[in-house]
């Protein structure tokens, strides 16, 4: 081959490399775009997720009136919508496509409760912010499901309950832990000439058939979060190390013997505090009592002394004990009555289905309501404090160490409460960087059903405040 063409051959062949090569970078540089546009495209994508559902949320919020005022004056067999996505109109409850979470305004929530406008089939589920419904507990109550798998170690132990029942004014008072059971029974007990009676757990005695198919029957629901902390502050106290012996004279050896046995889940919360009075210096330090009450100081768990009645003076010691607490805690494994959620102390654990329940007050205003609920029967409550605030003392950790973060979590872990009673969430919950939602639907039944969107056990208790469905 001459040596031109062997030439030409050669620079042919090297052409042919150089272009694989830069055909082959090409290749390689497409993936890349590619791999990166995908990943943008994900990220958007999640974004607009959690944008979507902050935009809804807010706009529900802010647009109650209007969807209103479209009710009112559209026929009433045609659910209003809400212009969420600026001008795109949606059915509210569906889920339109995977970049949207939805919010149903409770004012549709409670014209589809009151049969006043259809609950499309296709809906399936709808979901809504607690506290939104235009009905008081007691009308949301009958709607409510506490899944009686869930929430299995919520409701009552034992086969049989004690609760004040008057029979001379046909009135039962159903007693929550924490939610003013004690001011109630005084009242029931010492106003009301009422008796402390045995009925089932479930209270199927209130139900039709049942031996007080007849009387009526009420009982105090408390803010979830308030009452979360009551719970365990009662808890902490109540089985801690100073409480695993009885007092000299032998009162209160079972509850002691009980402590003893117990296999406390989440003993870490007494770390470097074995005895009462390290507890008591944690909450009231030496150096804040008064001279004239020091030697007063080492009282027993039981007695009352100065420090019993003074507000919580502690560094931030217990409150970081309750902060890991509520992490730790999945919410549906109480050791104590006292951490029980109010839902399931009020239902049917075969079902799941509330009790009978004709009036739902708040502890909040729990006094003047027991004056009102006195007065029907021409009863008055006498002027006595220390009955009436039964048990009242102030917190041992201090609230306001409390972080944001651990009260998201703790609305998460009563999100039943919340919903199904109704109560609007406290602000740092009220936030859509945490998703603490009701869920309305139908049982196999055909009757409407209230529950959390999502439950204690599918919410990631991650301490970043940002809700991860494990679900």
């Amino acid at each position: 081959m001459p040596k031109a063409d062997e030439k030409r051959q050669n620079q042919k062949s090297k052409t042919m490399v150089q272009s694989a090569w830069v055909l082959l970078m090409m290749v390689i540089i497409y993936i890349m775009v590619f791999a990166t546009t995908l990943s943008i495209h994900k990220k958007h994508k999640r974004y607009s997720q959690d944008h979507s559902f902050k935009l809804t949320r807010k706009r529900v919020r802010t647009r109650k009136k209007e969807a209103k005022d479209q009710n009112d004056g559209q026929l009433k067999n045609t659910p209003a919508t809400l212009d969420l996505n600026d001008g795109q109109q949606e059915v509210p409850g569906t889920l339109q496509n995977d970049n949207q979470i939805e919010l149903t305004d409770g004012l549709q929530v409670t014209d589809i409760l009151q049969n006043k406008i259809p609950f499309h089939e296709q809906h399936q589920r709808l979901r809504f912010v607690p506290g939104t419904l235009s009905l008081t507990p007691a009308e949301t109550l009958p709607h409510c499901y506490a899944d009686p798998d869930i929430y299995e170690n919520h409701f009552p132990k034992r086969k049989i309950r004690g609760i004040p029942i008057s029979s001379k004014h046909k009135l039962v008072f159903i007693m929550i832990a924490k939610s003013g059971s004690s001011t109630g029974r005084w009242v029931m007990n010492n106003v009301l000439d009422a008796e402390e009676l045995k009925v089932h757990k479930d209270l199927l005695d209130l139900s039709p058939g049942g031996k007080y198919e007849d009387f009526s029957a009420i009982t105090f629901v408390r803010d979830p979060l308030s009452r979360f902390y009551s719970s365990y502050d009662e808890v902490f106290y109540r089985y801690g190390p100073w409480m695993r012996e009885p007092e000299r004279n032998g009162r209160y050896d079972s509850w002691a013997k009980h402590v003893r046995e117990v296999d406390h889940p989440h003993d870490y919360i007494y770390e470097n505090m074995t005895t009462y009075q390290e507890f008591q210096d944690a909450f009231c330090p030496p150096n804040i009592i008064p001279d004239e009450y020091k030697l007063d100081r080492a009282a027993t768990p039981r007695s009352p002394n100065w420090c019993t009645y003074q507000p919580t003076h502690e560094n931030g010691t217990l409150a970081a004990a309750f902060e890991r607490f509520v992490f730790e805690y999945d919410g549906v494994s109480p050791w104590d009555v006292h951490l029980h959620l109010q839902v399931p102390m009020l239902s049917n654990q075969l079902t799941g289905r509330p009790a009978r329940v004709n009036e739902v007050f708040k502890t909040e205003t729990s006094i003047k309501d027991w004056e009102n609920i006195v007065s029907r029967y021409g009863q008055t409550l006498p002027d006595d404090d220390e009955n009436l605030n039964a048990r009242s003392i102030p917190r041992r950790f201090n609230p306001k160490l409390v972080s944001i973060v651990t009260k998201r979590r703790i609305c998460q872990i009563a999100a039943i409460d919340y919903c199904c009673l109704n109560f609007k969430l406290p602000m740092e919950c009220d936030d859509t960087e945490v998703d603490v939602s009701c869920s309305l639907d139908k049982d196999e039944q055909g009757d409407y059903r209230i529950q959390p969107w999502s439950h204690p056990n599918e919410v990631s208790r991650d301490r970043s405040g940002v809700r991860i469905d494990l679900g």
